[in-house]
């Protein structure tokens, strides 16, 4: 059903992306942005520093794309030693050091423009957070150029049952990738949704594991990442460091990865004024000779485009530059922290043991509906859920997601969690119902609870209990859990800018909200009418104005005015928040809905339990 994990699971892949034409988080309302239309092929004039475009430029696709450089930022990862020691690398921390220095030195970008995260300050949230919360989205413009490079271990599309590729942060747990990687499809979709900047180059330097020595990586010839999925995934252009049916390799000669050495020497080339499409060329053709000699073993890196508009360089001289954002790199705590879920005190310890599967039941035999016995599992210490699973095959149908809980055998009740549906095998939709509760559980024994139990799967191989998986966190070593009666009435509107005028798509201001005490949010809604389309959901969160982040939540939708489909986007976290003003997040502000009646912030209902 799953599919084998093979330990060589670890694969590397660079890829390169530009985005042109990306949504404002909380930026100008759509009259008054440019874009690019769809990407035809790379142009060899590299773009201007000097010189503008008037406003009508923008209305033209190619002029758009042309206009000057006004400052440019970047965000620099690499993690060569991970809190789990068994996957540690030997050069992504160096590569992402090197590239930083060559930023700051040929490519022309200020030191306090440029953030670099190494080991343990790369992790998930931190890396999350510089990109898409506290220093990124708050410093670059529509006319900017934004670098994000990261160099770590990744995993190709085949290894997951979303066909997602994943980036290995510093905390992540590789047999959760799901719950604790870096997706990198919702890695595109935070810089769409929440850096203003419409000219984007991604640079993924994701390493192999599973070598026979130290000193190489990936000797296991397995599939890459494929760069044309990747590509119409972003819909840009994507730089692979191999095909898909090769490996790549770090270098016997230097302390590098062959790919990230040779790339910043050919961006060096011409006092460092190498376009992109040269760049790729010469790096092409050193990592096919190095690699062939010293490894008789063929590596080609491939370029897919859809770009239209002259090409970019890196070190083109800003025009406008602007002061920089001299803030310290925080350790962000995980989602929820600060809060408490499911009934667990805030004040737990979290988590310091890796985390582990305590429920997979899971085969490859034929399944049939609805369980005959209930599926179950225990702990013995206390820990918080990372991740559950249930396999709705249905027959070869499929089920449209609903909700999954767990209940202890005293009677105690977690969840219910909204699910997100992904593909199970042969394509059917919706068969694995996934969700992240990040919930702190008491040691016992505990019910797994399916919304639909006449279309969750069972066999003889699963002891006729409904196919599932739950993985947990373990608590630090002596942890112990207070629980705290919290309040669950009387449920309350906490904010509410709903109105019956006509909307339209992409705020042009945050929506901001006031919470005097402390609040279990019990329901949130943000509106996405999308021109009488919908959208598919996605997910919402709370950022409070010290930085505290609670969310993002995973959402289910409701159909809006006239029925239009996935218009309501809706989740429940049973989470309290501290009192504070707090700032509401959308995945796809594109087409959150805004309108002159909230002065141009998304529309969003919360409703809760004040427990003072």
């Amino acid at each position: 059903m799953e599919g084998r994990l093979y330990r060589n699971w670890l694969r590397k892949a660079v890829v390169l992306v530009v985005l042109p034409g990306l949504a404002f988080a909380f930026g100008p309302p759509a009259s008054a942005q440019g874009g690019a239309g769809p990407v035809k092929r790379l142009l060899k004039k590299p773009v201007a520093a000097q010189g503008g475009a008037d406003a009508g430029d923008k209305a033209n696709p190619r002029v758009a794309a042309d206009r000057p450089i006004k400052d440019k930022w970047a965000v620099v990862v690499g993690i060569s030693e991970f809190a789990d020691k068994k996957i540690n690398l030997r050069y992504p921390a160096k590569d992402a050091t090197d590239f930083y220095n060559f930023l700051v030195g040929d490519g022309g970008f200020k030191k306090d423009h440029v953030r670099l995260l190494v080991n343990e300050k790369a992790t998930r949230s931190n890396i999350l957070s510089t990109i898409g919360d506290r220093w990124l989205p708050r410093l670059a413009h529509p006319d900017d150029l934004v670098v994000v490079y990261i160099s770590s271990h990744g995993s190709p599309a085949d290894l997951d049952v979303g066909g997602v590729n994943y980036v290995v942060a510093h905390d992540t747990d590789t047999e959760s990738l799901y719950a604790t990687g870096l997706p990198l499809q919702d890695l595109m979709r935070i810089i769409k949704a929440r850096v203003h900047c419409d000219r984007v180059v991604m640079i993924l330097d994701a390493c192999h594991s599973g070598a026979a020595s130290a000193e190489s990586k990936g000797l296991l010839r397995a599939a890459n990442v494929d760069a044309s999925a990747v590509v119409a995934g972003t819909g840009q252009l994507v730089i692979a460091s191999s095909q898909p049916s090769q490996v790549s390799w770090e270098s016997k000669n230097y302390q590098n990865s062959v790919f990230t050495r040779r790339l910043i020497d050919a961006l060096k080339q011409n006092g460092g004024r190498t376009p992109l499409g040269a760049a790729f060329q010469n790096m092409k053709d050193n990592v096919e000779n190095e690699v062939l000699r010293d490894r008789g073993q063929m590596q080609t890196p491939e370029l897919k485009s859809r770009w239209d508009g002259s090409e970019l360089c890196l070190s083109a001289p800003p025009c406008a530059p602007r002061a920089g954002l001299d803030e310290p790199i925080l350790d962000v705590p995980p989602p929820s922290v600060g809060g408490a879920a499911g009934g667990a005190a805030a004040g737990a310890k979290e988590h310091s043991s890796p985390p582990k599967a305590v429920l997979n039941n899971g085969n490859i035999y034929r399944v049939f509906n609805q369980p005959q016995r209930p599926t179950t599992f225990e702990i013995d210490a206390p820990a918080k859920v990372i991740y559950m699973m249930t396999y709705h095959w249905n027959e070869g149908r499929g089920k449209a997601p609903g909700t999954v809980a767990l209940r202890h055998s005293d009677g105690t009740s977690y969840g219910p969690w909204a699910v997100t549906g992904k593909p199970g095998q042969g394509g059917v939709p919706d068969a694995y119902w996934e969700c992240e509760p990040m919930v702190t559980l008491n040691p016992g024994r505990y019910t797994v609870i399916d919304s639909d139990p006449g279309s969750w799967a069972q066999n003889d191989q699963s002891g006729n209990c409904g196919i599932a998986k739950v993985k947990i966190a373990p608590l630090a070593a002596g942890a112990t859990i207070k629980l705290k009666a919290y309040k669950r009435e009387p449920v309350v509107s906490v904010f509410n800018n709903g109105n019956i005028a006509a909307v339209f798509n992409k705020p042009s201001r945050p929506t901001w909200l006031t919470v005097k005490e402390p609040l279990l949010v019990s329901r949130m809604m943000n509106y996405h009418w999308n021109d009488g389309r919908g959208q598919d959901p996605g997910e919402v969160g709370l950022v409070h104005q010290d930085g505290t982040v609670y969310g993002p939540w995973f959402t289910h939708t409701a159909p809006g005015q006239g029925g239009v489909p996935n218009a309501y986007w809706i989740c429940e976290p049973d989470t309290v928040i501290k009192p504070g003003i707090y700032m509401v997040t959308d995945s796809d502000t594109s087409t959150w809905s805004q309108n002159p009646e909230t002065r141009g912030a998304g529309i969003t209902e919360i409703s809760g339990v004040y427990q003072n």
